[in-house]
Order: structure tokens, then C-alpha cells, then sequence
């Protein structure tokens, strides 16, 4: 099918260049059509103009001497100086009769005055004079009072037709530059063709990318007891972050909150790893489920396929019944745990370097029984990393007293307030790492399983 798209895509692009060639094509030909036969025929009709006046004069005041012949010349010619070079009487074998105007030579073949005389066809030649070009035409006089008042000849000055010109010589050159650019353009889009192919067909591999990933977050989790809330927000295209929330078979439910190191497409790649291990060990292990063993297992992984990137990680499990958390922190922004009841926090430390880099890395977790309603804000280092214009960091200074302040608030609306206010912070600055946010809300008494609120 892509085959196809740019095979038609070419033939777009051939026909365009066709099409530019055929318009500039026109575009000269109109162009010398206007200045040479577009503009004989103007100063033919304007000398045939000419004519008619004087042969209506001379009928009108019944000239019949030459004295008022030539009054009559010099009034039509002095009248129309600015068009009008000369004008002149001849009879039928050429001798000039009256004459108004300087006096030029011309180049006319004898029998063209008979010709004109006796067939009543004007005939007309272009003529260069010290004063410019000029249309000599040569037109039969019509009732005539004398016999040998045969023909007029009048001369006319072809820069006068300049100002009937211009707007079809501005026409031609708006369409020239048109088909210029045109042509121009087809030439460009045809040595672009590959690399634009390229650029679609990675805009359509980053699409997918993106829908992946979306479909990779948390759904609704049927059967569990927790409440949460998450967001994604990649720098680029596609991130290396994501959150993840699920069920295993003994009960427990999975927090999971991972940072692969680098951005975009690279990174994405990456995060799918990382996120199916999870999954896979989580089933494995599903017996005894021990989040610093899974995370060793994790970075021995991770050093087998990967080379020199890592993994940061907050994985927990948190047992519904007893109403503790286990987890284990691998070189993550240590996650906060908020308690309802006491007001007091935590920060979630307990573990070992990141995943992927030290080959015999050792990891601990940590079981904590909790008591109440509890609140776990867990996110990546781009959230407390965002900078606004001045360069001053978010910060834990900033982000722990908004989330103790939205302790008794369900989760999503916690995570809308933190997301608002880093927004607010960097005050469309943008984000220089990728940005995400997990809320579940640890209660031991709600029985309506697990709901999720908001998530990206």
C-alpha cells in the first residue's frame, strides 16, 4: 500500500513540473505575443483612428486645396503630439501631397502604395526613428475632394501604448513568478521525496509508539481495594517513564513507577522492556512475592540486554488484607507516604543503586504496616526537576506541602492539584525530562475496589 501511495505520490510530483513547464511556456509566449504582434495591432487601430478623423474633417470643412489640407494635418497632428509622430498625404504612385510632423525616411516598396490604393488594405511596418519606435501604417482616404489625395500615413509612437500594456505585462509577470515557483517547488518535493517518505513513515512508527504506550497504563483493576490516580507526560514524542498498577494472584497489588534513562523513541523502546519484565517476574514470583529478589533479578536482566543505559524503580506490593506496603527502591526520587490520621510523611528510600549498571548489586525492601488511610505520591525526577524562567527547580520544597495539604482529597484530585501547580510553575516553559505522577490512595477499609481516576 505505501508502495503504492508514493508511486502515486511521484506521479503527483511529475505532473506538477509538467504543468510549471507548460505555464512558463505560455507565460513567454503571451509575453512576446503582447510586446511585438499585440502591440502592432494596438497602433494599427489607433492609426486607423487617426485616419477616420481627418477623412472626417476634411469632409466636414470641405477641403480641396492643398494649403487647407496641410492646416488640416498640422491641427490633427499637433492635437495628438503625444501619439502621433507624423502625418502624411500621398497619391496612389507614393509622392507626398502634405506632410505634418518631422520628416522621416521610410523604407516602403513602391507598389505598396498602388496596392493600398486600389484594394483599400491598409498595410503597416514598424519603423525605428531618433524619437523611438514608431508603426508606420499606410490606410486609403475615403471621399476624397481631390484625385491624387490617395492614402494617409500615419506614424505611431509605440511607447505611447505602454500605459494599454502594463496591466498585461504585470499580469504575466505574477503568472511567470507563479510557474516559476511552482517549478521551483516540484523540483524541491522531488529530491525531498525520500526523506519525506521517511519522516511520514517515522511520524507513523512514533504514532504507534504513542498508542502503545497509552495502552501499556493502567486500566480499571476489578477485585482490588485501592484507589489511584497517574499521568504521563513525555518530553518529546514518546518517553522512557510510565506507572503501572495491577493485581497478582495471591492479592497483592503491583505499584510500579519506573524512569528509563535517555528520551524519546530510544527510550520508549526501552520502557516496553522494562515494563513486560515487571509483569513476567511478577507472575513468576507470585508465591513469595519479594520486591528486592525482583529487583535483582530486574538489573541482571537489564545487563544482559542493555548497554550503559539504566533503569530507575519504586516497585511496591501492597497487601490488602494485612494492610502493609513492601517495596523497594532502586536509585528512584524516593516516593512519599502521607497518613491521613497522624498528618505525618515518609519518604520511601529503602534499596539500591539503579537497574542495569553494577552487575552485583544488592537491593533491601522495606515492610511497612500502615495505619488508617494512607496516600502514596510516587513520580519521576522530572516533576521535581521542572524549571521555571528564573531556573529555580520545582523541588520536594514545593511538592510535599501541596500533597500533605491534599491528604483527605481522592486521588485524582490530588494529582490534578500537583499537575496544575508545576504547570503553573514552569509557565509553559515545557519540560526538559519526561514528567509522571502516580496517586493510589492505601485505605484498609474500603471494600469498592480499585478505581482509577485520571490517567494518561
Amino acid at each position: 500500500m505505501k508502495r503504492r501511495e508514493s508511486v502515486w505520490f511521484k506521479a503527483l510530483i511529475a505532473g506538477g513540473v509538467i504543468l510549471a513547464v507548460l505555464l512558463i511556456v505560455e507565460t513567454v509566449f503571451t509575453y512576446r505575443y503582447s510586446t511585438t504582434r499585440f502591440a502592432r495591432d494596438q497602433a494599427l487601430l489607433q492609426a486607423t483612428e487617426n485616419a477616420s478623423s481627418v477623412e472626417h474633417q476634411l469632409r466636414r470643412e470641405r477641403v480641396d486645396t492643398d494649403v487647407a489640407l496641410q492646416e488640416t494635418l498640422d491641427q490633427v497632428q499637433v492635437n495628438r503630439s503625444d501619439e502621433v509622430a507624423w502625418l502624411r498625404v500621398r497619391d496612389a504612385n507614393g509622392e507626398v501631397q502634405a506632410s505634418s510632423g518631422p520628416i522621416e525616411t521610410i523604407s516602403i516598396p513602391s507598389d505598396r502604395f498602388r496596392a493600398v490604393s486600389e484594394t483599400g488594405r491598409s498595410y503597416a511596418v514598424g519603423q525605428n526613428t531618433a524619437r523611438g519606435d514608431v508603426l508606420v501604417a499606410l490606410l486609403p482616404i475615403r471621399g476624397s475632394s481631390r484625385k491624387n489625395w490617395n492614402l494617409l500615413e500615419v506614424a505611431i509612437y509605440l511607447r505611447g501604448l505602454e500605459g494599454t500594456l502594463h496591466p498585461l505585462r504585470r499580469d504575466l509577470l505574477v503568472s511567470a513568478v507563479a510557474a516559476v515557483a511552482l517549478f521551483a517547488a516540484m523540483i524541491i518535493l522531488m529530491f525531498r521525496l525520500k526523506a519525506y517518505v521517511r519522516e511520514r513513515a517515522l511520524a507513523d512508527e512514533l504514532q504507534l509508539a504513542r498508542n502503545v504506550q497509552r495502552r501499556l497504563l493502567p486500566g480499571n483493576l476489578s477485585g482490588c481495594t485501592i484507589e489511584f490516580a497517574g499521568e504521563c507526560l513525555p518530553a518529546d514524542e514518546v518517553g522512557g517513564d510510565f506507572y503501572d498498577v495491577f493485581r497478582i494472584e495471591n492479592g497483592d497489588i503491583a505499584l510500579v513507577l519506573a524512569d528509563v534513562s535517555g528520551k524519546g523513541l530510544p527510550a520508549a523502546l526501552r520502557m516496553g522492556v522494562v515494563h513486560g519484565a515487571i509483569r513476567a517476574l511478577s507472575r513468576a514470583e507470585n508465591a513469595s512475592m519479594n520486591p528486592a529478589r525482583m529487583a535483582m533479578r530486574l538489573n541482571e536482566l537489564l545487563l544482559e540486554k542493555t548497554l550503559g543505559e539504566f533503569v530507575t524503580l519504586f516497585l511496591g506490593f501492597y497487601n490488602p488484607e494485612g494492610h502493609y506496603l513492601r517495596y523497594v527502591n532502586a536509585g528512584h526520587s524516593p516516593p512519599c507516604l502521607m497518613s491521613s490520621t497522624s498528618q505525618s510523611w515518609r519518604r520511601l528510600e529503602t534499596g539500591g543503586p539503579v537497574l542495569g549498571l553494577l552487575s552485583e548489586a544488592l537491593y533491601e525492601e522495606e515492610c511497612i504496616h500502615l495505619d488508617g488511610e494512607d496516600t502514596l505520591l510516587a513520580y519521576s525526577d522530572g516533576l521535581i526537576e521542572a524549571t521555571n524562567a528564573a531556573g529555580e527547580e520545582f523541588g520536594e520544597v514545593r511538592l510535599v506541602p501541596l500533597a500533605r495539604a491534599a491528604t483527605g482529597y481522592p486521588a485524582a484530585q490530588i494529582l490534578r492539584q500537583v499537575m496544575e501547580e508545576v504547570l503553573r510553575f514552569v509557565n509553559g516553559g515545557g519540560f526538559s525530562d519526561d514528567l509522571t505522577v502516580l496517586v493510589a490512595k492505601l485505605s484498609e477499609n474500603d471494600s469498592a475496589g480499585a478505581r482509577q481516576s485520571a490517567s494518561s
